[in-house]
């Protein structure tokens, strides 16, 4: 006796129920765990800037100061000017920052 055939409403409700599932866990999921994994990702990305960015920048202030005490001839003029610019430097960011209330 041959098998009646299954009708298409009894097999597809159990295929909508599970994608219905499915969507809803990956929206929670989304939603939960998408801003961590954003925020991780940029904070890996910082510190590897920051790792490659540190010896370029000591680098770059010993190849500065040599020229400079190639240019002016005296170490410690070399030393004052850049100190003097470092100063500067600071204290122009120093007169920019946010005063807080107390």
């Amino acid at each position: 006796m041959p098998e009646e055939p299954v009708a298409p409403e009894t097999s597809d409700w159990t295929d909508q129920v599970t994608d219905l599932i499915v969507d809803s866990v990956d929206k929670v999921r989304d939603r939960a765990t998408g801003p961590i994994l954003e925020y991780s990702r940029i904070s890996v990305h910082a510190l590897v800037a920051l790792i490659l960015l540190t010896p370029v920048g000591i680098f770059m202030l010993i190849g500065t100061l040599r020229l400079l005490t190639w240019a002016v001839g005296e170490a410690w003029i070399a030393y004052t000017i850049l100190g003097t610019i470092f100063v500067l430097i600071g204290a122009f960011l120093w007169s920019k920052r946010s005063k807080l209330p107390l």
